[in-house]
């Protein structure tokens, strides 16, 4: 795919992940709709960064715990673009806890904003798009989830649920829309663990002993989007951290 004049939409895209995302797809000649919940300042310096470059781009909030007005995003999106040409499902929760310590108030907050959000958006996203255009997915899953482990249990099941809605959806929506996922790694230390020395964990567990980026991600979404006979797979750029 061409990405110039191309209309993207970003999940989560004011901070981390989307916030690189975002500012590749702009530099590579995208039009940006620039998703937020509550990162209202971020989210400017992201419009206002992209705005510098000549690309168009427009904020819009939306609380994707509220499945039952997910779809109203893609609405309004579309409003402003017309279509929009790719989607990226960045936006994610990453709350501690194992089974025993979920409850079901708990996991459902997790799976509408990491799992059922996406799969709104997705089919929102097929059903806007023109029949005679082709379209793009990437959704942002997580390496860790390919070893199994006790911590972050709801986090890790709808992480897990969004390899397998990869696969699903790529075989739907063939041949016009192209669906694949990123797994990133150690990338850039959790909210409340800025204190821990990353380069000290990559020299301890990951083999090419160093950490990623958000630029490093951004960097495999572009790579994504130009191939158009790949769809279906999970990615996974961790250092060979989980394999």
């Amino acid at each position: 795919m061409d990405l110039k004049g191309k209309n993207a939409l970003v999940t989560g895209s004011g901070i981390r992940l989307g916030r690189a995302i975002a500012l590749a797809l702009g530099k590579a000649g995208c039009n940006l709709a620039l998703h937020y919940n509550s990162s209202v300042e971020s989210v400017a310096k992201v419009k206002s960064d992209l705005e510098k470059m000549g690309t168009k781009a427009h904020v819009f909030q939306q609380d994707l715990e509220d499945i039952n007005h997910v779809q109203d995003l893609m609405g309004r999106v579309c409003s402003e673009f017309g279509h929009i040409d790719i989607l990226i499902n960045n936006a994610g929760i990453y709350p501690s806890g194992n089974g025993k310590s979920a409850t079901p108030e708990k996991i459902s907050r997790v799976f509408n904003v990491n799992l059922f959000s996406a799969w709104l958006l997705i089919s929102a996203f097929a059903q806007q798009l023109p029949r005679d255009m082709q379209g793009k997915v990437i959704n942002i899953s997580d390496s860790k989830v390919f070893r199994y482990g006790t911590d972050h249990f709801s986090y890790r099941v709808t992480k897990q649920a969004i390899n397998a809605i990869t696969a699903m959806f790529a075989l739907e929506l063939a041949p016009n829309i192209t669906v694949n996922a990123i797994a990133p790694g150690t990338m850039l230390p959790l909210q409340g663990f800025e204190h821990i020395d990353l380069q000290v964990v990559a020299d301890r567990q990951i083999p090419l002993r160093q950490i990623g980026s958000p630029e490093i991600i951004a960097q495999n979404v572009l790579h994504i989007l130009s191939q158009d006979f790949m769809t279906g797979h999970v990615i996974r750029v961790d250092g060979g951290e989980f394999i």
